[in-house]
């Protein structure tokens, strides 16, 4: 299995089941759901009720609902105070008075790119806070973020009560999300003895480490919890946590001197009190050194000791130091694999290592280069150009695909070393296997190297690159009454490209490579446009304008150099906008998510080649401090499923799909309707 089918496995796998558990509630009947009713035209009404409103008017806040805004006050040693958006509220104590000098970071949420955050977890980078600080004399914190639309975690950290999360907050531009007063808990009790497996004689100053079995697969941990609740046992080998959570399974690990790793996996935690005898063995070593082939010592790899026995459940990871000299100080005794992992060096795989053994050399190989010299389309070099590496498939020539573990990267004639003649760069630490370079500058389209192979030990391919002008796009751009539009942006995308406004739908987007050229420009004053210098693939073009609906041309096929399709004309329908508010017990409640798509259809849609399929619409949003969303696009006339799910607090899916459950409402947009109004009530949980 390759590395990138490794990595791709899982994340699909977790985006199909909760796919499926969606799909799966949809067409069951729940207990308490309401039966959806088509909207209609219907007169204004408040926004705690859940039905549309047509008429154009100017959005008022229900005077219930609104919240009473006031000036965000930055948190002490806020590193983000000045951002012009963020994340406020207030943080209390059990009694219900003011927590103070709590530490309060702002997370960036993996799932901006849970890819990229993975291969950097897995290199041992810890990505920093976006923003922290501690809580003011009053409980109160804001905490700010400096890119707006993206995917934040909230965590407040007390050394006296169980960790607090708010996950997946949306923090939308120049708005600040008022969380409210979230209350801390008073934590579980854990607690136990340290003791020498044989002897049971108490083992002092052992650290004894507590993670939830939810946050054990945290790609992004909280600062100075990366190991999760720490505390050291005492003389007699006693240890107490007192802020473990209210419930949950936690996994244990403990480390002494002397000692090997010991973990109890998978704890329930028992509100009555949890206490635990944890024997723990003494260890033995296992240290050596990492040298290339050469001899030379190899610093900064990352070496992992994987058990290859029942009895060593273990796996330890250490790092090489710059005379290349690792250790493990103990271990579990018995047979021992040590793998290696570095962004210079090939991975090494030893043969089994008993524990004891301390002059043990790993010798790792340098990853490969090649030489690549790359021409324009007038024959002349080109030094300076941005390079992607694609995985080749022999029996597939159109086909490439990702290869997450090199790093895109930009090459200058730096890169051109004098024993080359400066006639070719060396694209250095490329992986074995069947590859091709994917290159782009301003002044070609995106273009595609030959293919070549890279093989271990081997001498460094030379690979040619031919650089192309690409194909163009043209087209034109009419409302429905025929009339141009002006000022509308055209912008290329993959052919059949689903666009979902972000979710599930753009992790899958990122496992996809792209071949085909991103691009954008504007229509003129006769609702023309061209798009050149396109790479060669297939295309779909998307049109949008703030007072229509999005508009495409599909299956456009470049393949020539020079080539210029003329898609004909889009036509822009007007369609309708559609807003309202999310409220939670009639009290107006931000971070709602708010998703409209086309309602699965209840027979197989027809094989009858002329009737074309109904077009896919889906499109989302979340709704801002004060409860208030509006979609992002103009929504054709049809008719479609809406429905809204909160996003804030543990990032419970199943909660999220029986709110989406509870709240779906068919909704009808006729033809020349141009504002729609539908309000979601969502029930206290």
């Amino acid at each position: 299995m390759s590395n990138v089918t490794k990595l791709a496995v899982p994340a699909l796998l977790l985006i199909a089941a909760a796919a499926s558990a969606f799909y799966f509630l949809q067409g069951s009947s729940p207990d308490v759901a309401p039966t959806p009713k088509p909207v209609v035209p219907a007169p204004v009404v408040p926004p705690a009720d859940s039905g549309p409103v047509t008429e154009p008017a100017p959005v008022v806040a229900p005077p219930t609902a609104e919240p009473e805004r006031v000036a965000a006050k930055p948190s002490r040693n806020n590193t983000n105070s000045d951002a012009p958006q963020g994340v406020k509220g207030r943080i209390l104590l059990p009694t219900g008075q003011p927590a103070a000098g709590v530490p309060i970071y702002l997370m960036e949420n993996s799932m901006n790119n849970p890819l990229g955050v993975y291969l950097a977890a897995k290199s041992g980078q810890v990505p920093p806070p976006v923003a922290s600080g501690e809580t003011a004399e009053d409980g109160t914190f804001a905490l700010g973020a400096r890119v707006a639309d993206k995917l934040y975690d909230l965590r407040v950290v007390s050394e006296t009560y169980p960790e607090k999360t708010q996950q997946q907050l949306k923090i939308s531009e120049d708005d600040w999300y008022d969380t409210g007063d979230l209350t801390l808990d008073v934590g579980n009790l854990v607690s136990g003895r340290v003791v020498d497996d044989l002897s049971k004689a108490p083992v002092p100053d052992a650290a004894v480490f507590l993670v939830s079995a939810n946050q054990a697969y945290t790609l992004v941990p909280t600062p100075g919890r990366e190991r999760g609740l720490m505390a050291t046992a005492g003389s007699d080998g006693s240890f107490r946590i007192t802020n473990a959570p209210t419930q949950g399974i936690v996994n244990l690990t403990v480390e002494a001197r002397g000692y090997a790793t010991t973990s109890l996996q998978n704890q329930p935690l028992k509100a009555e009190g949890n206490d635990f005898v944890i024997e723990i063995a003494r260890g033995q070593p296992i240290a050596g050194v990492v040298v290339d082939q050469s001899g030379k010592p190899a610093g900064n790899v990352r070496i992992t000791a994987a058990g290859m026995s029942a009895k060593t459940p273990q796996t330890a990871e250490v790092v090489s130091g710059p005379d290349g000299v690792f250790a493990f100080e103990a271990l579990r005794e018995g047979p021992y694999q040590l793998v290696t992992n570095s962004t210079h060096f090939n991975e090494t795989r030893t043969p089994p290592v008993m524990t004891g053994e301390v002059d043990v050399k790993v010798v790792v190989t340098q990853k490969a280069f090649a030489k690549l010299r790359v021409v324009g389309a007038n024959g002349q070099p080109v030094k300076v150009y941005s390079l992607s590496l694609k995985r080749h498939f022999p029996n597939n020539p159109l086909g490439i695909g990702n290869v997450p573990e090199f790093a895109d990267r930009r090459v200058t004639p730096a890169d051109y070393p004098a024993e080359f003649g400066g006639e070719f760069a060396a694209i250095r630490g490329l992986p074995t296997g069947e590859f091709v370079f994917q290159i782009q500058d301003q002044n070609h389209a995106k273009s595609l190297s030959a293919a070549f192979r890279v093989v271990e030990g081997e001498g460094a391919p030379e690979v040619q690159a031919v650089l192309t002008l690409g194909a163009a796009v043209t087209g034109m751009v009419v409302d429905d009454h025929g009339q141009p539009v002006a000022g509308a942006t055209v912008s290329t995308d993959m052919n059949n490209a689903f666009s979902g406004d972000g979710g599930f739908f753009d992790i899958f987007k990122s496992f996809i490579p792209e071949k085909h050229s991103k691009a954008q420009t504007k229509t003129d004053a006769r609702g023309r446009f061209r798009l050149g210098k396109l790479a060669f693939a297939e295309y779909m073009i998307r049109v949008s304008h703030p007072d229509f609906c999005e508009g495409t041309a599909l299956d456009i096929r470049l393949e020539n150099e020079g080539q210029e399709v003329d898609v004909g004309t889009v036509v822009l329908s007007r369609g309708a906008i559609v807003e309202g508010f999310t409220t939670m017990d009639g009290l107006a409640a931000g971070q709602v998510k708010v998703t409209i798509t086309v309602p699965q259809p209840e027979t197989p849609p027809t094989a009858n080649p002329s009737q074309p399929p109904k077009p896919t619409f889906s499109a989302s949003v979340v709704s801002d401090n004060d409860g208030r969303y509006r979609l992002l696009k103009r929504v054709p006339p049809g008719t479609y499923k809406i429905h809204a799910s909160r996003q804030t607090g543990e990032n419970n899916i199943f909660e999220k799909l029986f709110d989406m459950k509870e709240t779906e409402q068919t909704l009808t947009v006729p033809p020349g309707q141009d504002l729609l109004r539908v309000n979601f009530n969502l029930s206290k949980r």
